[in-house]
């Protein structure tokens, strides 16, 4: 078997544009993914460094990246009108990887990344992940309105 991964870097922008950034080259947020250096800037995804409760960083994907999108977007909303923005709560998360149109793994962890319940492979895991990417996601992004609701639930 071979596996092949080209792996995650964060581009030098946040660095270049003198954001803080750590050691890793992601913008360092706080809880709010604003950029604890200029908070008029706020980040999400793989760019911005979040943290979870217990202070470790959010890994890199599109999952901690659409909950940290949901976060941000609530607390722009929340400080235009004069609210106190809630913070970035992640109890769990999962890894859903395709590989094909046949293929693919959904594993559901903890908040610490360990797995959690039974993982799903073959054509149904494959199935899951168009879903998500076809389905929800596209969704979502057509009717934001719904992805705050969602956000309701990834907020402290």
């Amino acid at each position: 078997m071979v596996v092949w991964t080209t792996g995650f870097r964060a581009p030098d922008l946040a660095r270049e544009a003198g954001l803080a950034v750590g050691d890793n080259g992601r913008m360092l947020v706080d809880a709010t993914m604003r950029s604890v250096s200029h908070p008029e800037v706020y980040g999400i995804g793989d760019a911005a460094a979040a943290r979870k409760q217990d202070g470790r960083e959010l890994r890199m994907g599109c999952g901690p990246g659409g909950l940290a999108a949901a976060c941000a977007v609530r607390a722009i909303g929340d400080r235009l009108t004069g609210r106190t923005p809630r913070q970035l709560r992640v109890e769990g998360d999962g890894h859903c990887i395709s590989l094909g149109r046949k293929d693919g793994l959904v594993q559901y962890t903890n908040s610490d990344d360990s797995p959690r319940g039974p993982m799903i492979t073959g054509r149904l895991a494959a199935m899951f992940k168009e879903a998500i990417v076809s389905g929800a996601g596209g969704f979502g992004l057509r009717h934001p309105t719904l992805a705050l609701v969602a956000a309701s639930r990834t907020l402290a």
